[in-house]
């Protein structure tokens, strides 16, 4: 017996991952990220005008997300999506049920003295989130005499009560605290403290950012916060609170940010006061930064512990700090997604302990490997060592990211050989020229690559004096198909943009990608790019594409977009 579905007919969770997947918007949002919902309301707006199921999948995605901003250079200012001011207020209206997400800015006198839980009683009856089940509380203390002597007890408490009445479903919190006052240390510490407690003691994840500069009392306010599971914040070791939350927590983090001034007792973060060990039983997802700690070398060793075994995802956009496998031990085949430096330092740690030897990370899906930090005697060690250790993960790589151009270059030669990698699917070479011969044969090996991004540069080899026509006759005759998976194009030329040469190698590649549907040109302005693009779209080159695809030049965000449409589909 068979059975009939239409678009009408589909479940509304099937339409909505459709039109999340067609507006590029991640199911699931790391609060962290900021990641936008649809850019403008004419993206989405034709949906408006369908049936029931698909105009409540766009309204959906269009007020997901909620902005309100509480204080006292501001009234009440509330708005959902950034993007269309000519939606600006929902009170009292049935767009409240869409928003998931909300992002609440207050400044800390006007939490304290009673006018943030004034404005919100004032519209409490006409603003129910019953749907939403995210909230960022963003605390900005903007002087030192932030409450002006009209602190009022318990107003805090209220507030937190209040919000939490109107967004019923609320699961996860994230408290964000800045204070760029000077003299304001521990003057906000109790009101702080009944903020943090209340807001996280009923939910089931909380996530905490300590914007710098750290002060004391902040970090000694965070303290009492429940059901930690994600934490951003300045290291200080002479914090002795910062490690006294993470210890606290360890059982239940999930995700960690640290942004380093100093590497200075960084050990305490694997070590308690005790001098025993920490495990972060946990954490999946751990990323360090740099705020300045670059020059400092770290020399830092552990004993035999594994602070770290089920960790994932690292990204050490820092000199790695320790002077062995700390970070590695008891996850090194969980590991998915690893972001490195360059360092002849970490490079030294992974060969000597076999980190990225065959048969290990076999988990290892998405690699990226940053600018190299290393002395000009030591590149040529670097990259042969390197090349090695990514010659054993790279059959199981879905995505490879390669900002060192050296690297690059030799990534190059070792993708375009005789074998080819069947899992890759996102291939970054962002600062590396490719001549239209290295595109060609990287396209042939890499028989999956959905998204390319590199800077062009030439014909190369294959193609040496001749001319488009004679090119793309070649091009047909021995690759045609050549990548039938083949998406999206990033070119990230800067200064030296051939513009003639692009837009013909685009030309050239779309006919011979006949799922090729994007190009985005990074780096240059539509005024750069749209005369020579009418020029070629006139030439016979483009006559002889026509029939198989049409080709079309707008500007998005800023870049110029080209969007081609084969007429095969």
């Amino acid at each position: 017996m068979s059975s009939t579905c239409s678009f009408q007919t589909l479940p509304q969770t099937i339409i909505d991952l459709i039109l999340r997947f067609l507006m590029e918007v991640p199911v699931v949002v790391d609060m962290f990220s900021n990641l936008p919902t649809p850019t403008t309301n004419d993206e989405i707006k034709p949906l408006y005008y369908t049936c029931h199921a698909w105009r409540t999948a766009a309204l959906g995605l269009m007020f997901s997300r909620c902005n309100a901003i509480l204080g006292k250079r501001v009234a009440f200012e509330f708005s959902v999506n950034d993007s269309n001011p000519q939606i600006t207020n929902c009170l009292g209206s049935h767009f409240s049920q869409y928003v998931k997400t909300i992002y609440m800015t207050v400044d800390y006198a006007s939490l304290v003295n009673g006018f943030v839980l004034s404005r919100l009683e004032s519209i409490y009856h006409s603003l129910y989130f019953v749907n939403a089940y995210a909230l960022t509380v963003n605390v900005n203390i903007e002087d030192s005499n932030t409450t002006g002597g009209l602190e009022l007890t318990g107003v805090v408490g209220r507030t937190v009560s209040l919000i939490k009445d109107m967004v019923p479903s609320l699961s996860t919190i994230q408290i964000c605290v800045t204070d760029d006052a000077p003299g304001s240390e521990g003057a906000e510490y109790k009101q702080l403290e009944s903020l943090f407690s209340g807001m996280t003691r009923t939910v089931s994840s909380s996530h905490l950012c300590i914007n710098h500069p750290c002060k004391q009392y902040i970090v000694k306010s965070c303290i009492p916060v429940s059901n930690l599971t994600t934490l951003f914040f300045v290291w200080d070791s002479n914090h002795r609170n910062l490690t006294q939350i993470m210890h606290a927590n360890c059982e239940i983090l999930q995700h960690v940010q640290i942004f380093f001034t100093s590497f200075e007792g960084l050990e305490k973060l694997v070590y308690d006061e005790q001098g025993d060990p920490v495990v972060y039983s946990h954490l999946i997802l751990m990323r360090f930064h740099d705020r300045g700690a670059g020059a400092i070398e770290p020399k830092i060793k552990t004993e035999m512990c594994a602070p770290f075994p089920r960790l994932r995802l690292f990204h050490c956009m820092v000199k790695y700090p320790f002077d062995d496998d700390t970070i590695f031990r008891g996850n090194y085949n969980l590991m998915e997604n690893l972001y490195l430096t360059a360092d002849f330092k970490i490079i030294c740690m992974l060969n000597g302990h076999g980190l990225l030897a065959k048969g290990r990370m076999k988990s290892l899906r998405k690699l990226m490997i940053a600018d190299s930090v290393v002395e000009i005697d030591n590149v040529s060690a670097v990259i042969d060592t390197y090349m090695g250790l990514i010659g054993n993960v790279l059959p199981n790589l879905q995505a490879l990211r390669a900002i060192d151009a050296d690297i690059s270059d030799a990534l190059i030669v070792s993708l375009t050989g005789k074998t080819q990698f069947e899992n890759l699917q996102l291939l970054s070479l962002y600062c590396s020229f490719l001549t239209l011969s290295d595109i060609v044969r990287l396209l042939k090996s890499l028989p999956h690559l959905h998204t390319l991004a590199n800077r062009i540069s030439g014909l190369g080899k294959d193609f040496r004096n001749s001319n488009a026509l004679g090119i793309a006759e070649v091009l047909r005759a021995k690759f045609n198909p050549l990548n039938k998976y083949f998406r999206k194009w990033h070119i990230t030329n800067t200064v030296h943009f051939p513009e003639n040469f692009v837009i013909a190698s685009i030309l050239l590649i779309a006919d011979i990608c006949p799922g090729l549907k994007t190009v985005i040109i990074e780096n240059q302005t539509a005024e750069v790019t749209n005369q020579t693009f009418k020029k070629l779209v006139g030439s016979k080159l483009y006559a002889d594409c026509k029939e198989k695809f049409t080709a079309k030049l707008q500007s998005v965000k800023a870049k110029p977009t080209i969007f081609i449409t084969h007429l095969c589909e």
